[in-house]
């Protein structure tokens, strides 16, 4: 019993680490969108939520002059700090385009490629980026 209770903790974090590869490459996945187009749209941003794995954002455009919503999944956190971006540099009601790689499914929204907000300072999405072989 007493070799048990020494061994335990490495036996589980040896499973712990080999679950690890897993969950990098599933949340980093980009099947769910078209990588080979890009779309823009120009809209209002009424949510963006800065948090791990990905952030990401609710887009009020306009479709045939109504108002509609699009979300749109970016980068993590950390790329955008790398950038020199913070939680407060998005702000409810900004108007800003967005460059994304559509929905597979068709729905409006994507993965964003690139942001560009209202004073002209952009965002370059490097996963995406990456998952589109750096295109």
């Amino acid at each position: 019993m007493n070799a048990f209770r020494k061994s335990w903790p490495l036996g589980l974090a040896v499973a712990g680490i080999g679950l690890i590869p897993g969950f990098a490459l599933a949340h980093h996945s980009f099947a769910a969108y078209d990588m080979s187009r890009t779309l823009t749209a120009d809209g209002t941003l009424k949510e963006f939520r800065w948090g791990a794995p990905h952030s990401s954002m609710v887009l009020i455009y306009l479709d045939k002059g109504k108002p509609r919503e699009m979300s749109i999944v970016s980068g993590s956190p950390l790329m955008f700090s790398k950038q020199g971006f913070a939680p407060r540099d998005f702000k409810r009601g900004e108007k800003v385009k967005v460059t994304y790689h559509p929905n597979t499914g068709g729905s409006p929204g994507g993965a964003m490629a690139s942001l560009k907000l209202s004073n002209g300072r952009t965002f370059a999405d490097s996963e995406a980026a990456r998952a589109n072989g750096g295109n």
